[in-house]
Formats: structure tokens, sequence, C-alpha cells
């Protein structure tokens, strides 16, 4: 698509990608998907194993799960899968705004019979239209994995989490780290380009999690996966598949129009990158956050 030809797409528009262009986001998901390399299967499952190995709930009850923005439930499943070696069942809500996602996880959930001890709750709803129905369930786990750029209040929202956390249950929160080479660029573009509140943009990583459960006094600990990505179209002028990349990369749409963004970022990445094999390839790392509620 000629970026032109989009009047929306702009410097305003600098940081939300994932709000004002959710076609293009969702390109630039998937786009971003295809060139991870090493780690890509492994990332997925390892989220299984961050479900903490203590007791959740009482022996003959199911564990209560809520899961913000599960997607088409890959990741979702692998912890589900963690919970039934401990539990006889599962009671797993699911809010999800994409149709489209909800169906995918559905027929994951035909496909795999190991979940066939999980009762599921679909909720085709935003993060922000859930909590306003004030559920009064309380839960064992409540899980976002890589979501918390999309929320419209990011504090709100880890708020109204930990309010549905019963007492002794976990709450997990994964994203890109703040110590990453892709959470550093969000950093310097923001300095460079930000204006306003960096926190309503998806400008978000781990580091802004962190400071919310450090200012709420809350305790957690945390632990890091390395996954590499294939970042080689994004330096061809030609390459569609390159530019929406760079988009997801930027958390911004048509950055190929903004010369002295692409160009900033582009750099950025070089100078961050290795080259293996002719491929240009840079390393992300996925930061995952656990806070438990004391009883």
């Amino acid at each position: 698509m000629n970026p032109d030809s989009n009047t929306m797409a702009g410097r305003e528009n600098f940081g939300r990608l994932n709000r004002h262009f959710p076609e293009r986001y969702v390109a630039g998901f998937r786009a971003f998907r295809a060139v991870l390399e090493r780690g890509k299967d492994n990332l997925q499952l390892s989220y299984g194993s961050k479900v903490p190995d203590s007791t959740l709930c009482e022996a003959g009850t199911d564990v209560r799960v809520l899961g913000i923005g599960s997607g088409s439930g890959e990741v979702d499943s692998a912890m589900l899968k963690r919970l039934l070696q401990r539990h006889s069942g599962v009671y797993n809500r699911v809010v999800e705004p994409s149709g489209e996602m909800i169906e995918k996880y559905k027929a994951l959930v035909r496909e795999d019979t190991s979940l066939g001890a999980v009762k599921f709750d679909w909720r085709q709803q935003t993060a922000e239209e859930y909590f306003q129905t004030k559920e009064d369930t309380k839960f064992h786990l409540v899980h976002a994995i890589h979501v918390l750029n999309n929320v419209e209040d990011h504090d709100a929202t880890l708020r109204n989490m930990w309010e549905q956390l019963t007492n002794g249950g976990y709450m997990l929160v994964a994203m890109e780290s703040d110590k990453s080479d892709w959470g550093k660029l969000q950093y310097k573009l923001w300095d460079d380009f930000g204006q306003g509140d960096r926190l309503k943009t998806s400008f978000r990583t781990s580091g802004d999690v962190k400071r919310w459960f450090d200012t709420a006094g809350i305790g957690y600990v945390t632990s890091e996966d390395e996954v590499s990505v294939n970042v080689t179209e994004c330096f061809k002028d030609d390459s569609e598949s390159g530019m929406i990349i760079l988009d997801f990369l930027t958390k911004t749409p048509y950055v190929s129009s903004e010369p002295e963004i692409k160009s900033m970022a582009l750099e950025h990445i070089r100078c961050n990158s290795s080259v293996v094999d002719d491929k240009v390839i840079f390393k992300v790392i996925k930061e995952v956050v656990i806070a438990f509620r004391k009883k």
C-alpha cells in the first residue's frame, strides 16, 4: 500500500500503530513472527515453565485463570497444560477483542485433547470493556502476555488485574525488556520524536511494569528469554514485508513516509545487530514479571 494514500498516516500517529491502524498492526505482528529465528517455538513453550510450582488452590477445586488479550491461544495452552499437571481442572476466562483470534483459539482447543479438563469462558472484549463490567470473580492466576502495549491505560490495567487476583494468587506479565536493544530503541525513538506522556502510546516495556509494582509496594521476580529476529528485509527499500516489520518495531504506521524516524531506527538496528550468513540478526529479549498476592 502506498503510504501517501492513507491520509491519517504521519507524525501524529507516531507510536500509535496498534490503536489507530489495527490491520497494519496485525500484518506487522504476523510478519514479525515469520522472521523469528532461534527460539521461536521454545518461546511459546517457555511460558508454561513460568507458571509458579506452588499449589494455587485447594485440592479438588478448579484453578481459576484470567487471560487478558490471549490471542489465538498458543501461549495460554502451554500455561494451562502446566497447571493440569498439578490440578484436576481449570476454569479459564479468555478476554480477547478479536473474534478471529477467539475462533483460532477455539480451533486449537478442539484439536488438543489434553485441554479437555479446561472449562473455557470466552469474552470477546477489550481489557477496558471487560474491567468495566466489575466482575467479582477472583482468580488464582491472572496473566497478560505482550498485550500491555495495546491497552488504553497501562497503569489502570495493571491495577485492575491485581484487584481480580485472589489472596495467594499470582500475576504474570510479559513485555519486551527495557534492557533489550528493542526496548532501548523504543526509548530512543521517544526521546527524539515523542511528545506528551509516553505511557499513552505503545512505547512501553517491562520497565514500566516493574515501576508500577515498585510504586505499589508489591514484590516480584523476573526472568528473560532471548529471541533472534531476521530483519534483513527492513534494509530493502522495495520490500513491503520489510517496511511492515519496521512499522512493528517502531510502533508507527507507514514509518517509511517519515525519513527521520526511519533513518534513526535503521541506524540503531544496524548498530545493534549481527550479520550471519548474509542475514541481519536483531536480538529481542522478552521479560516475564511475576508477582504474588499474599494471603
